[in-house]
């Protein structure tokens, strides 16, 4: 493999082929450093030394769930004692918790004691009490479990979520891309090829989503190469995708982890590789790379700087789903811890919302009001238009 001859490719503005990253993805750990910097200079050139936050809040509106996916330790049976589904005036209550967020995200489960309809006053109910609020919800797997059991197409489905306030999609049920994968970790899912259609339905609506990946079990990395594929693909013909988010597998109460032996998360430096060889593969087309606290500690979070990361993700309040998997990074940061830990590690804050517009002028001396709303893109890089369409095998920007 010649390592300098891939690693120049981004920084040119030409595309990783898939075989290219998954090369990169199984190099040891005497020839990465190479990587690292090459992906961090790349982020310094689209995101300078921004890093940004959002001020969310977490709110499951059900912990029943019908899929016994294998890595999940939150789940319970739908008559289990301890399942409960949220009434829409407790829902409000949770997101009135915390005064002044910008986001709400609410994920929750395949509860077949709750309807759609029952979902659609939730969301309705928290955009009449806080129509300032966006609502980040649901997985592409609950659009399909919901809009089916409710005789609606995903297109049916978005427009009636739109119309009771909904903002964006989460772009979780990802996992990993590859069927032969995700018939061991989670055979009752949707197809990759279900997940791009629900979520290249709501990027054709004007309905922008995350992008995430698991990873640290049973995944080798030609898998996560043609995930990432996979996603690069969608962003160039849509557009729609805010950010690629890697999570890293939280092995402790799972049945996945039992199943196979694994007893700890995947060491930092395989986590690093991974952040590195993202931005490099994905370069402009999704230009925002969010690590996570929850699953890393703030401490490790932090040093995903280093390795193409620019945004620290969400202050969460509340999460749980990391906690029950055998998460001990905590449940919730404030604003202040999200400010400190960024400046701490010599790089500048940026408050924005769910669409990485600026909610604060970069490097003011604290977050205030809805001063500024400028997309979180370098002033040359014209590639956050939605919905735009590129090439699918473009080789430059």
């Amino acid at each position: 493999m010649d390592l300098d001859r891939i690693l120049k490719k981004p920084q040119a503005g030409e595309l990783l082929t898939e075989e290219e990253a998954a090369a990169l993805l199984s190099l040891p750990p005497d020839r990465r450093k190479p990587v690292y910097a090459a992906a961090d200079r790349l982020n310094r050139r689209l995101n300078g030394r921004r890093i940004s936050y959002v001020f969310n809040r977490n709110i499951n509106f059900t912990n029943a769930c019908s899929s016994a996916c294998a890595f999940c330790g939150y789940r319970v049976e739908p008559d289990d004692e301890a399942a409960y589904v949220l009434s829409p005036a407790e829902a409000v209550h949770l997101a009135g918790l915390t005064p002044g967020i910008d986001e709400v995200c609410m994920v929750g489960g395949l509860n077949p004691e709750l309807t759609f309809d029952h979902l659609l006053a939730i969301f309705a109910a928290i955009h009449e009490a806080f129509p300032h609020v966006h609502i980040h919800a649901l997985s592409p797997m609950e659009i399909e479990w919901y809009s089916s059991r409710a005789g609606l197409t995903p297109r049916e489905t978005f427009t009636r979520l739109l119309s009771a306030g909904y903002g964006s999609l989460c772009g979780t049920a990802a996992e990993i891309l590859v069927d032969e994968v995700r018939r061991i970790i989670c055979p009752s899912k949707l197809s990759t090829a279900r997940w791009v259609e629900i979520v290249r339905t709501a990027h054709e609506m004007g309905i922008r989503s995350t992008s995430t990946i698991l990873f640290g079990h049973i995944e080798k990395p030609v898998h996560v190469a043609a995930h990432l594929s996979v996603l690069r693909d969608l962003q160039a013909d849509t557009g729609g995708i805010t950010e690629f988010i890697p999570l890293v597998f939280m092995p402790h109460n799972t049945p996945l982890g039992r199943a196979y032996g694994i007893r700890e998360v995947a060491a930092k430096e395989d986590v690093f590789l991974l952040y590195a060889v993202a931005r490099l593969f994905f370069g402009r087309l999704i230009p925002n790379l969010q690590t996570s606290w929850c699953k890393l500690g703030l401490d490790v979070a932090v040093e995903t700087f280093d390795y193409g990361v620019n945004d620290l993700g969400g202050t969460l309040m509340a999460e749980s789903i990391t906690r029950c998997a055998g998460g001990k990074h905590g449940e919730a940061l404030t604003c202040d811890q999200m400010v400190a830990a960024i400046r701490g590690a010599g790089r500048t804050s940026v408050r924005r919302d769910t669409l990485y517009h600026i909610l604060n002028a970069p490097g003011g001396a604290k977050d205030g009001p809805l001063a500024h709303r400028r997309p979180m893109h370098s002033k040359n890089d014209s590639s956050q238009t939605f919905p735009r369409s590129l090439p699918g095998q473009s080789t430059t920007w």
